[in-house]
């Protein structure tokens, strides 16, 4: 019997996959637990009709994803921090100030996908990669310059 999962099944398959299982399996586990439903009629055209919207939603989003990317990548930050005696920062930048940075450029980035393994805390021109999507990581410009 053919059937769509609702939810994860563990050594079957993702919630939305199609599958092919023995009838029993289907009508006596998965069918009652809510964990699929039958592959006919109007539920296999839904599912049909869910999977290309999917994958013209995955596409939109890696369009605009690599239109991010882009802005990103010829963008140069200035940051203009105190500085006390041999160059040291007072404080530091975070991967949340060159989040908010881009932000106040209009290119929205969560602070999580900004690769910053440590604080930058010494004057100088950096490269950060930000990650818009698996595979895709463009570096922004980032310029730690004396405030004043």
């Amino acid at each position: 019997m053919k059937v769509i999962l609702t939810n994860d099944v563990e050594k079957l398959g993702k919630s939305g996959e199609l599958r092919e299982v023995a009838d029993g399996y289907a009508r006596n586990f998965l069918i009652p637990r809510n964990l699929a439903v039958p592959a006919s009629g109007g539920a296999y055209r839904a599912w049909q009709h869910d999977i290309a919207s999917r994958e013209e939603k995955r596409k939109r989003e890696r369009e605009e994803a690599e239109i991010a990317a882009q802005r990103i990548s010829s963008t140069t930050l200035t940051m203009g921090v105190k500085v006390g005696e041999g160059g040291k920062l007072y404080g530091s930048i975070t991967a949340k100030d060159i989040a908010d940075a881009l932000g106040r450029r209009g290119i929205v980035v969560d602070r999580h996908k900004v690769d910053l393994e440590e604080p930058l805390k010494t004057l100088g021109t950096y490269k950060v990669a930000v990650r818009v999507l698996p595979g895709l990581a463009p570096e922004v410009t980032v310029a730690v310059e004396p405030k004043g």
